[in-house]
């Protein structure tokens, strides 16, 4: 039995360009992508895009929801605006560029009370990254010990989509489970699961939730991850016993996933492969929201200082993502994988394509969804992609 997995970049609102491929993709194959794919992994508007296709939204329909509530998202183009006041009130002169209200009511229009749990078929894997931790976050919806299955849908998606510079981080709220493996008077050891992070349970809580020294709650003062020992702030009336469970609440600062893996094709084929399927048995299209053409001179980049570096540095940390992703994946599986994707020039249509994550200009909307279906339409893309079509049967 094929394995098939459905690999979406982020790009921001160029997440145009992989729904649009994609809708050609879903007429050809006359099947709705979530009965096709057996997984689908998406990093950034790609995780918007991975998200609503495991609901069961048609691409077609994903490429109307980015032209019409694009807008709410990136309500303007200046970091100059008006609009933006409020922002430099709450958080400086650093402020993001947007406010990620726009995002978050876009979202919860569109999966409202989901959670990840909800999606049974296909799997869904979304990446994002945390700033305390410095650790991927990867939600997977088969992965309930994990403690992410209470996120909601939405939530998962603003994790992945919060964007250094363009959005603020996203305060995610997350319940680790675990055993007791040891404990002293004043500390315990956690369980395997538990992170190899130095400090990422400090200052939370832990309750022992079920055998001995049940009920009782402490706070974890100092964490130490190689022999995952934490040290709380008051001694326990009832030392738990090994085998007694506890829970932590922990925070997480998360940012867009395009900072570990704007592509997350490896992602998928590790997490397939830890699921069991054997490299022969999977298959991997992988879709980008295309490939930056602005170059930035040596004669300009060498006078550059942290203001002028902090916006373009981010497109070239996720281009780069994506491009070191895709030689792995393409080392990994050979003739397994498509890797669809062009160049944002004048190229395929004699019109201009911005590489900007947020020109939600209607002009700029068009112009991608033309030259995603020029593209697409291409004879030796066609030809690319019935044959890798043909190896997924």
């Amino acid at each position: 039995m094929p394995f098939r997995i459905l690999s979406l970049d982020g790009g921001g609102i160029r997440g145009l360009v992989a729904a649009k491929i994609l809708a050609t993709i879903e007429r050809q194959i006359q099947q709705p992508l979530n009965e096709y794919f057996d997984l689908i992994s998406g990093t950034s508007t790609g995780a918007i895009l991975a998200a609503a296709i495991a609901t069961g939204s048609s691409s077609e329909k994903i490429v109307e929801l980015y032209k019409q509530k694009s807008s709410l998202i990136f309500p303007y183009k200046s970091r100059f605006s008006l609009k933006r006041i409020p922002l430099l009130i709450k958080y400086g002169l650093s402020a993001p560029k947007y406010s990620d209200a726009g995002l978050i009511q876009v979202l919860k229009e569109n999966f409202g009370e989901i959670s990840l749990l909800d999606i049974f078929s296909p799997l869904l894997l979304i990446v994002s990254y945390d700033t305390i931790s410095r650790e991927p976050i990867i939600f997977k919806s088969w992965r309930p010990d994990k403690g992410y299955g209470n996120v909601p849908l939405w939530e998962a998606c603003v994790c992945s989509t919060s964007a250094p510079t363009y959005f603020p981080p996203h305060k995610l709220q997350k319940i680790v489970n675990g055993t007791v493996q040891q404990a002293t008077i004043d500390s315990v050891i956690l369980d395997e699961d538990a992170s190899a992070t130095n400090d990422i349970y400090n200052n939370t809580e832990i309750r022992i939730i079920s055998g001995v020294g049940s009920g009782q709650t402490r706070t974890i003062k100092q964490y130490i991850g190689i022999t995952r020992q934490a040290f709380l702030d008051l001694p326990w009336k009832e030392i738990p016993h090994q085998n007694s469970t506890y829970s932590i609440q922990c925070i997480y600062s998360a940012i867009d996933g395009g900072v570990a893996a704007n592509n997350p094709s490896a992602c998928a084929v590790a997490e397939a492969l830890r699921l069991g399927y054997k490299l022969e048995e999977i298959t991997v299209l992988s879709i980008g929201t295309g490939d930056r053409t602005r170059i930035i001179p040596f004669e300009k980049a060498q006078g550059w200082g942290l203001i002028e570096w902090a916006q373009p540095v981010i497109g070239i940390l996720l281009e780069a993502s994506s491009d070191i992703y895709e030689y792995i994946t393409n080392q990994i599986m050979h003739q397994r994988v498509l890797r669809l994707q062009f160049k944002l020039d004048r190229e395929l249509t004699g019109k201009r394509l911005s590489d900007d994550f947020d020109d939600a200009s209607e002009e700029n909307i068009n112009n991608l969804i033309e030259a995603a279906e020029v593209y697409i339409n291409q004879p030796y893309v066609q030809s690319a992609l019935q044959e890798f079509l043909e190896i997924s049967q």
